[in-house]
């Protein structure tokens, strides 16, 4: 039995073999954080860097709202930013978590916010 190509795999192999053999790369999302002014917004936003202990920033931290699943992660600055729109109790708590270093809780006061927290040290060791 003879294989019969149709001319749009052809051509459709022959560009993703081109697109191999260049080297191509897909774009990649804007890689530095930049911390909108709080003027002017009513909307209930925390943001911060996270640091370990030699004030060198964290990426992939886990960051949790205590008793849900509302989240989000830092980026490779250790810049993270979180709407907490959805929470109407006066003070909720953040958990920052990331293996081999101790999980950290701050606690938010609603009224305050927007908020930037500035930087949040991770402390390294066991849990």
């Amino acid at each position: 039995m003879k294989a019969q190509f149709n001319f749009f795999t052809m051509k459709t192999l022959f560009v993703l073999g081109l697109l191999l053999f260049l080297g191509y790369q897909p774009i990649k999302a804007a890689s530095t954080f930049v911390s909108p002014s709080f003027e002017n917004t009513d909307d209930p936003i925390v943001r911060a860097q996270v640091v370990d202990e030699n004030g060198k920033a964290m990426q992939g931290i886990a960051v949790l709202v205590k008793g849900s699943t509302t989240g989000t992660a830092t980026d490779k600055n250790g810049f993270f930013e979180l709407n907490l729109s959805k929470f109407s109790d006066e003070k909720v708590t953040l958990v920052l978590s990331f293996p081999n270093y101790n999980s950290k809780e701050v606690s938010i006061d609603m009224k305050n916010l927007p908020l930037d927290m500035g930087q949040i040290e991770m402390g390294k060791g066991a849990k």
